[in-house]
């Protein structure tokens, strides 16, 4: 499951500084080439205008930001493989890069399969890039007249967010529930709006922990907040089906009395 794609807003609030930092096109026609890219939301009109750009202008200046854009039209279509391969190139020509950081990150963690034969792998490669995120995020300046300081300090905030998570998925994937539980309500401590998925993963570690009430409260308000869909099922509601037959059982169990000792029946016999 990929993580929430970031919304156009903050997408381009921290593409801005690319632009910023002096890089410029060398012609109308590497201009124009960088808007096809800039201006279709079709993942696979901008997978060729990208080419198009990084074919035809080989000594560009925006390497990193098509490499970037590359990753986020391959997130968008769930493809993996390829998102990996362009948000490592992003991350090679700019280790910074926030959003290719944020996005591997839990993108990794997500897919690393309890048998995975390199799961340790992928697991310490989430976590150094989540927490490369958190070193980084306090030190990202604002570049955009059009941004109040106080939207990019939600901005930031939400990326502190999103690095949280990703430190949380990666605790539960090593079943370490206790340390998943921390970075989840960190990541919810400091969300603008806190997601669904945030609850829902928090209300599976809680489940975990034998904290059934807990877990109950969590998967209200993940379902509340929207759910977890996975195709037409909302996994928030699949976890408060299992929260509450978990809970059922448990005081039926409470219930029942207590079996009589070994050998007890014989000593009262008379």
């Amino acid at each position: 499951m990929m993580k929430r794609i970031l919304g156009v807003v903050i997408v381009w609030a921290l593409c801005a500084p690319v632009f910023a930092q002096g890089a410029q096109a060398k012609s109308q026609k590497e201009l124009d080439a960088l808007f096809e890219v800039q201006n279709t939301t079709d993942p696979d009109v901008r997978i060729g205008a990208i080419h198009t750009l990084l074919t035809n202008f080989k000594d560009t200046e925006f390497k990193e930001y098509a490499n970037f854009m590359m990753m986020l039209a391959y997130q968008q279509k769930n493809d993996y493989e390829m998102m990996l391969l362009y948000g490592e190139t992003t991350l090679e020509l700019n280790p910074d890069n926030i959003d290719t950081l944020v996005s591997l990150s839990y993108a990794i963690a997500a897919r690393s399969g309890e048998f995975d034969l390199d799961k340790d792998a992928k697991l310490a490669k989430a976590e150094d890039f989540s927490k490369r995120a958190l070193l980084v995020i306090p030190t990202l300046e604002n570049t955009r007249e059009d941004v109040t300081p106080e939207d990019w300090l939600i901005t930031k905030k939400d990326y502190m967010s999103q690095a949280h998570d990703s430190l949380g998925l990666v605790a539960i994937k090593r079943k370490d529930f206790p340390a998943a539980e921390k970075s989840l309500r960190q990541s919810l401590q400091v969300a603008s709006t806190q997601d669904p998925s945030t609850f829902y993963h928090l209300g599976n570690v809680l489940k975990e922990q034998g904290r059934i009430d807990e877990a109950l409260e969590m998967a209200d308000k993940s379902i509340a907040a929207g759910g977890v869909m996975a195709g037409t099922q909302d996994l928030a509601k699949v976890l408060k089906a299992q929260i509450i037959k978990a809970k059922a059982a448990a005081i039926m169990k409470k219930s029942q009395p207590a079996a009589p000792a070994p050998g007890a029946e014989a000593v009262n016999q008379p």
